[in-house]
């Protein structure tokens, strides 16, 4: 099944997962989990939110791509 992780992918340093929930069956609430974060930031940070579709195992999805956990 395919599922879709939320990221942070900073200028400097490795791209992890935001804090749970981080994991979603769609790209719409992956998005919505998103604009829910960025609505909180009150300042500009050097880093940006994406999402990666995955399947299987979390942690060996993200370890395959260099995705810290």
């Amino acid at each position: 099944m395919r599922r879709f992780a939320v990221i942070r992918v900073p200028t400097s340093g490795p791209p992890a997962l935001v804090a749970q929930p981080n994991v979603f069956d769609s790209q719409d609430s992956a998005d919505a989990r998103i604009a829910e974060i960025e609505a909180r930031q009150l300042m500009t940070h050097h880093t940006y939110l994406d999402t990666v579709a995955f399947e299987g195992p979390l942690m060996a999805a993200m370890q395959s791509r260099g995705i810290s956990v």
